[in-house]
């Protein structure tokens, strides 16, 4: 394993094993690793707009595909994509930045179900950038500052709609 791959192998089983996820049973932490390159690429840090990683889309993504309340057609096309991708692309992770931005720009344009997929995966990366902090995404309220959205009070204390 590559010392890039292996430091982020390392972040994101960090992420893992600080709360208990289902999802760490069902995605295999390469696939981890994937889903987090593929977020990086679809949101890239501009100069107004924060990165995947500064908003902690993964990190949304992986708190939430795990809850009950998760759309179990969005789960599955999530991690079943994953791993389709994963098998039919081993070398993505080899790539360079542009070489991956590539690949994922000829798979979308040539497959509806890897359109579907990357899709599936933006919508839920907008949803970790402008969601309350409270499940996991929007980190510091960064995407929020990004474009002077004024916070509604008052804010969630619990997720899900439990009580408090």
């Amino acid at each position: 394993m590559k010392r890039r791959n292996f430091i982020k192998f390392t972040t994101i089983l960090g992420i893992l094993s600080s709360t208990n996820f289902v999802v760490a049973r069902t995605i295999s932490n390469e696939n981890l690793i994937i889903l987090d390159e593929l977020l990086n690429i679809i949101f890239p840090k501009t100069q107004n707009m924060p990165s995947a990683k500064e908003f902690k889309a993964l990190e949304y993504l992986v708190k939430n595909i795990s809850h009950k309340t998760f759309d179990d057609e969005d789960k599955a096309l999530i991690i079943d994509g994953t791993n389709d991708f994963n098998s039919s692309f081993p070398e993505f992770l080899t790539l360079n930045k542009n070489e991956k931005k590539e690949l994922i720009f000829q798979i979308i344009q040539n497959s509806s179900y890897a359109k579907s997929w990357v899709s599936k995966i933006s919508y839920y990366g907008i949803e970790a950038m402008f969601s309350d902090p409270i499940y996991g995404g929007n980190f510091g309220q960064i995407a929020w500052k990004s474009v002077k959205h004024n916070i509604g009070y008052p804010q969630p204390l619990k997720t899900y709609g439990q009580k408090v």
